[in-house]
């Protein structure tokens, strides 16, 4: 999530897909998440700056072994 809310987002686009090929993570929403980045990163390059803000975070269990599991909810929105 920190990495989602750097700036300029066509840098934190990268950092995140650098992030999913290092750990391997199940992020359900990642392709949905690539595509928001990806075109906030075009509407950088026409002059417009974006900003994300996190206002929840959920999760189903907390992990505190590599047999736990837990499934995650998040929302942001983006202003400009």
């Amino acid at each position: 999530m920190d990495i989602l809310t750097q700036q300029p987002a066509s840098t934190a686009h990268g950092k995140f897909a650098a992030y999913l090929e290092r750990t391997h993570n199940t992020i359900c929403g990642r392709h949905p998440i690539g595509v928001l980045m990806g075109a906030l990163g075009m509407l950088e390059e026409k002059g417009k700056q974006a900003k994300m803000k996190w206002v929840r975070y959920e999760q189903s269990n907390q992990c505190m072994s590599f047999d736990d599991w837990s499934v995650s909810y998040a929302s942001a929105y983006v202003t400009f």
